[in-house]
């Protein structure tokens, strides 16, 4: 049963000033005053005529819960994207080739993936915690909403009574009578809207945190897959660099080779020129020496026959009293 406007405003003067100041305390620390971490965040009020009990839709612990699951998604992209660092630095040193480099970018592809895996799951954490914050500011806005709905038909603001409570009782009594409410109302009021506005605070605390790892998490998972990319275009270039310095190399090969050849067939000709020199010499000094041995024959003959043509000189005789006479080829001797 409603009490009368007189009726109620007697009751209000019953309250003492010690009793206004716990009230002033209560609305002065708000939201840290009305639950601890450890409890659940009373949001949806439905409270029952007889306890006074309230229903919680999430606790704090849950959705700390949720934002620390997106912070170690996001060290674990950290740590890829490092794990990836390490493995393109190896993969860029100067005396790694294409096949070393090509069995060694498989782990830059691993860690793309693991880090993209993990920022996918920052950001389902991200989304999880948004569905809260969706719902916390929905709260926080139909309990504004129910407040300014109650007060508005006279007049009176939410914030002109807290203001008030604070700092002008008397006034705070007016108001309280011009808005037909009990201080056991408003005290209601102010433990609703405190309550919805913690959850709030709480839930958008968690959700900046997941954002931020989220952001991070996806940032990571961009560079590590940059990485994979340049690492490619890397070992492309080796390729191309290791097939240009074969094809010089073959190249400096053959021409070394027909240099080779070349050297080898003029010294071969020159070998051949000399050697057939050699024997064109040892042919003519042959030659010349039969031709001088012919000569030397023959003029030995000729002299030969020469000498057997030259009569004979008389033999000595023995008898020097004998006279030699020759007539014609024949001689005697008497």
């Amino acid at each position: 049963m409603r009490l009368s406007r007189s009726s109620r405003n007697r009751n209000i003067r019953r309250y003492t000033l010690p009793q206004i100041a716990g009230i002033v305390v209560i609305s002065a620390y708000g939201i840290s005053q009305i639950t601890t971490p450890t409890y659940a965040l009373l949001t949806n009020v439905a409270a029952t005529e007889s306890s006074n009990i309230t229903t919680a839709f999430v606790f704090p612990s849950t959705v700390d819960h949720i934002a620390n699951q997106a912070s170690e998604a996001m060290k674990l992209a950290a740590w890829q994207r490092e794990a990836a660092r390490e493995v393109l630095a190896e993969i860029t040193d100067k005396n790694t080739g294409s096949e070393t480099a090509e069995g060694r970018i498989g782990g830059i592809q691993e860690a793309a993936a693991q880090t993209r895996e993990a920022a996918a799951g920052a950001a389902a954490f991200l989304a999880e915690l948004q569905g809260y914050l969706t719902r916390s500011q929905l709260e926080l806005e139909q309990q504004v909403n129910e407040v300014n709905q109650r007060l508005s038909p006279y007049e009176v603001d939410f914030y002109q009574l807290t203001a008030a409570q604070n700092n002008d009782i008397p006034v705070f009594e007016q108001l309280l009578s011009q808005a037909n409410l009990t201080l056991g109302e408003f005290q209601e009021m102010v433990r609703k809207l405190s309550s919805i506005r913690r959850v709030d605070a709480y839930v958008q605390a968690a959700y900046h945190q997941a954002s931020t790892a989220a952001e991070q998490a996806r940032s990571y998972a961009d560079e590590t897959s940059l990485m994979h990319t340049e690492a490619a275009d890397v070992i492309q270039g080796l390729k191309e660099a290791e097939k240009k310095a074969k094809l010089e190399a073959e190249e400096k090969a053959k021409l070394e080779a027909e240099e080779k050849a070349k050297l080898e067939a003029e010294k071969k000709t020159k070998l051949e020129a000399e050697e057939k020199a050699k024997l064109e010499a040892e042919e003519k000094a042959k030659l010349e020496a039969e031709e001088k041995a012919k000569l030397e024959a023959e003029e030995k003959a000729k002299l030969e026959a020469e000498e057997q043509a030259k009569p004979e000189a008389p033999a000595p005789d023995a008898n020097p009293d004998s006279i030699t006479v020759k007539i014609g080829e024949k001689q005697g001797v008497f």
